[in-house]
């Protein structure tokens, strides 16, 4: 069994990558995100750095650490295959997964990455869209605070950050396992995209149709009481691929706004090819 984990930055398209993927027959059906396994992983990612102050207290070495810490993960892969049992591979995203991918690639022998890349200041326009239903959860007050006062360099960190960990890691094996899918070549040319996903993923992504992207979910946000359903989820949800929000920045964004983000991004727009505004 293979394991795709699928990340990105909040709002690149994480879900519509993760939809695509769950059209292959031999993969779970689209379900819900992978964030109790995104804080299974911080923990070991958190001990890591704890075992350096610690010493050896309680492991003998890093490696000592890494194996006690592998069935934890293997325990939840192994029981989520088991519940989709005709899947003969599994697909799990969540955005916070991706700051572990590096701690994936330690623990697990079978694992290949996605990471989405969108244009930074797409993706925080959208963030800033959507910021008044995070707002109304109660949830994440440091990211609420920087939606409130528009404060774009603290956003784009906040963008940055899901990135960082990955781009600090070195081993070429994790790189070799490892591709970024560009949102806007996914939605704008989908068919040269899914020939490349099917490439690098070895799944037959034919039963794919752009015009229903959620084609085997388990999930219907619209079902669900408004308590329960995802701040990050909108009408465009599950419907057909769509090329209309490239560039929608210019609608929200301000010209000093943008330029911060520039800024502040400039390692991703070298990254994705993103040219800067000329304002």
């Amino acid at each position: 069994m293979t394991y795709f984990f699928i990340g990105g930055a909040a709002r690149t398209g994480t879900t519509v990558l993760n939809g695509i993927l769950c059209n292959a027959p031999n993969t779970n059906p689209f379900i819900a995100e992978a964030n109790y396994f995104a804080y299974v992983l911080s923990t070991y990612s958190r001990g890591k750095y704890l075992w350096k102050v610690e010493g050896d207290t309680y492991f003998d070495d890093l490696q000592d650490y890494a194996e006690f810490s592998r069935p934890w993960v293997t325990a939840f892969l192994d029981k989520t295959a088991r519940r989709y049992g005709n899947a003969k591979h599994l697909v799990l995203k969540s955005p916070e997964l991706t700051k572990y991918f590096p701690d994936l690639f330690e623990l697990v022998s079978e694992a290949k990455f996605l990471m989405l890349l969108r244009d930074p200041r797409d993706a925080i326009a959208s963030l800033l869209q959507v910021g008044d239903k995070l707002k109304n959860k109660g949830e994440n007050p440091t990211l609420v605070r920087m939606l409130e006062t528009s404060d774009m360099a603290g956003l784009a960190q906040f963008y940055n950050a899901y990135y960082r960990p990955c781009q600090r890691c070195q081993d070429s094996e994790f790189w070799n396992r490892t591709r970024y899918v560009q949102y806007e070549g996914l939605v704008r040319h989908p068919q040269a995209a899914i020939a490349q996903l099917e490439a690098f993923t070895g799944l037959s992504l034919k039963d794919f149709d752009p015009d229903r992207t959620w084609n085997r979910s388990r999930l219907d946000f619209d079902r669900l009481p408004e308590r329960y359903r995802p701040w990050w989820s909108t009408p465009l949800y599950g419907k057909a691929l769509s090329a209309n929000s490239i560039g929608r920045y210019r609608e929200v964004l301000t010209a000093p706004q943008i330029r911060d983000i520039e800024r502040e991004c400039a390692d991703i727009f070298e990254l994705g090819g993103y040219c800067r505004d000329e304002l």
